[in-house]
């Protein structure tokens, strides 16, 4: 006897599936209501089991709550990723088997979209659901048992429980007056054969006792005759009918005792009007009276025709609206994304801490966008960042800045800012302190600010000009430096740039005003005040090895520097060793 198996998982949805197996239990009877495998002896293959289990059965029913797509393990890993889950097992042996599956939603949960599911569950999301609120509860659920009904081929009426419910006197009252009945037709026949001859006479008797022989309809099905109760649901081969005009293809399902479902989609490889896939596929058995999905195809971004002998529905909008999709899983998007007219372009997986994994935190275009129909949304998925690297915050106090800079960067951080003092008591250049003592551990990648010891002046000024800046620096080519500052800045505030135009011809470039020459004498404000400048580029390897630059900067200040060593090969770096005056009042 063919049944109804509940798939459910106990820790999410428990007790709406226990309401719903009392209500079917009541309705169809104990023996044809099975709630799940949980008695699998040990030693049983449990995979076997399921396959017997849920294979015995006509229907299965998938209880979806609102924690059924998206539960997981002690490990943290989703259920349904595991070939062993028992719910994957069940809902995949139907499918499968080419059972009929009938998701159940319960606690307002959504139906998963086809990129949520494993491969074998995929065909999931194709089955029509039937959604139970608690809010009306009865009314849903006699929608479901009447759907069952149908499939299982049973009236409405309840099945009976083993009750007293017709007395024993009631039952032999309606006994003797069946037998009357019957007792006086006999005689009436017996009579009228004495006219129409024996053959008939017995004919009548052998009708009136055993009823009308069975007669085979034009599907193939046995159907017997009226009065004498169902047969078992006739089993159909499924015909092929892709490529087939949509009228022809309805006609055909129907011919063969199935119920077509017509649903049109934009398909531009295949001729509009015609079908390009069925669901359940050509040459499947199965139960007269079962529905049967064809998809039709239609030309791009033109709206769906009515179905043939429907009302004329309006036609759709060419352009739709983008839903906010920022915050929902990956699956609930595409299905937002499929029920607004839209798919799912490019996926971007981004680490991140601050979303879930999983989730959606960014979308092109945007929310409340127009887009036409049919046009893909990229989407960008956080994901989990690995965990940080720790390393050991190597000491390079008294270390020259060069050989400092490079034992950060061995030991996997970065030199941060440089910050220049004037002293007598350390060579010009030396580390004097470092930010991050040494031995703290830190992530790997984070930066060490440096205190550089610089040339000091007197009393911090030049023959009573101030210093505004000074220390050493690294210029990258093709950037802009600020020597008021002693910064990398943008083109507005720069004073020269480290201009390249190919990997050899490269030039030392004023900028914003600034002009530049070069002495050989110690620089200082006087000297540098009476050298010869000018505003055009000058080359890097016309630029005297032992010879100072000095620079009337942007803001009328003056200001000398050296090369401390050679410029590389392109992509080069210009180190230098430079003080900036501020000009005479």
């Amino acid at each position: 006897m063919e049944g109804i198996f509940i798939s459910y998982r106990r820790e999410e949805s428990a007790g709406h599936a226990g309401r719903i197996y009392d209500r079917l239990r009541e309705r169809f009877g104990r023996d044809r209501v099975f709630m799940d495998v949980s008695a699998i002896e040990p030693g049983v293959d449990f995979v076997e089991a399921i396959d017997r289990a849920v294979g015995s059965c006509a229907v299965l029913l998938v209880i979806i709550g609102r924690r059924w797509l998206d539960s997981t393990d002690r490990a943290g890993q989703r259920r349904l990723d595991d070939p062993k889950d028992f719910i994957r097992l069940e809902v995949g042996t139907a499918l499968r088997r080419n059972i009929r599956v009938i998701p159940v939603l319960v606690q307002d949960a959504a139906m998963p979209g086809e990129g949520d599911l494993p491969d074998d569950l995929k065909l999931l999301a194709r089955r029509n659901a039937i959604e139970i609120n608690d809010t009306h509860w009865d009314s849903d659920l006699a929608q479901l048992v009447e759907t069952l009904g149908r499939v299982l081929g049973e009236s409405a009426a309840p099945a009976p429980t083993g009750g007293t419910g017709t007395k024993p006197a009631q039952v032999v009252r309606k006994n003797r007056l069946v037998w009357l009945i019957s007792s006086i037709t006999a005689i009436v026949l017996a009579l009228a054969g004495l006219f129409t001859g024996v053959e008939s006479l017995r004919n009548s008797v052998v009708r009136l006792f055993k009823g009308s022989p069975p007669f085979t309809n034009t599907t193939g099905a046995t159907v017997p005759p009226k009065g004498q109760g169902p047969a078992e649901p006739a089993v159909i081969t499924m015909p092929r009918v892709i490529g087939m005009e949509e009228q022809e293809a309805v006609n055909t399902i129907r011919t063969r005792g199935l119920q077509p479902q017509v649903e049109r989609r934009i398909s531009p490889d295949d001729r509009p009007g015609t079908v390009f896939h069925q669901e359940p596929p050509a040459e499947t058995s199965i139960h007269a009276g079962a529905g049967v999905i064809l998809l039709v195809a239609l030309p791009p971004e033109r709206p769906e025709e009515p179905q043939p002998g429907g009302q004329q529905e309006p036609p759709l909008p060419k352009f739709v609206t983008v839903p906010k999709l920022a915050g929902t899983t990956l699956g609930k998007a595409e299905a937002a994304l499929a029920k607004a007219g839209l798919t799912v372009g490019a996926v971007e997986k981004r680490e991140t801490g601050k979303a879930k994994p999983g989730t959606v935190i960014a979308q092109t275009p945007k929310a409340g966008a127009k887009l036409a129909r049919g046009k893909k949304v990229s989407l960008v998925v956080a994901v989990k960042p690995p965990e940080p690297e720790l390393v050991t915050v190597p000491n390079v106090v008294k270390q020259p800045l060069e050989r400092a800079v490079k034992m950060l960067v061995e030991a996997g951080l970065r030199p941060g800012a440089e910050t220049p003092r004037p002293t007598d008591r350390a060579r010009p250049g030396t580390v004097l302190d470092q930010k991050l003592k040494g031995g703290t551990t830190v992530k790997r990648g984070t930066a060490v600010d440096l205190l550089v010891a610089v040339q000091p002046t007197e009393g911090g000024t030049a023959a009573g000009h101030t210093v505004l800046a000074s220390g050493n620096r690294k210029i990258p080519q093709t950037y802009l430096f600020d020597l008021d500052s002693g910064k990398i800045v943008r083109d507005g505030d720069a004073d020269f740039w480290f201009e390249a135009v190919t990997e050899t011809e490269r030039y030392l470039t004023p900028r914003n005003g600034a002009a530049i020459g070069f002495t050989r004498e110690k620089p200082s404000y006087e000297s540098c005040s009476n050298v010869r400048m000018t505003e055009k580029r000058i080359p890097i390897q016309r630029v005297p090895e032992s010879a100072y630059a000095c620079v009337r900067t942007s803001r009328g200040n003056l200001s000398a520097f050296k090369l401390l060593e050679p410029v590389g090969p392109s992509p080069g770096v210009m180190k230098i060793l430079f003080s900036t005056w501020e000009r005479g009042r």
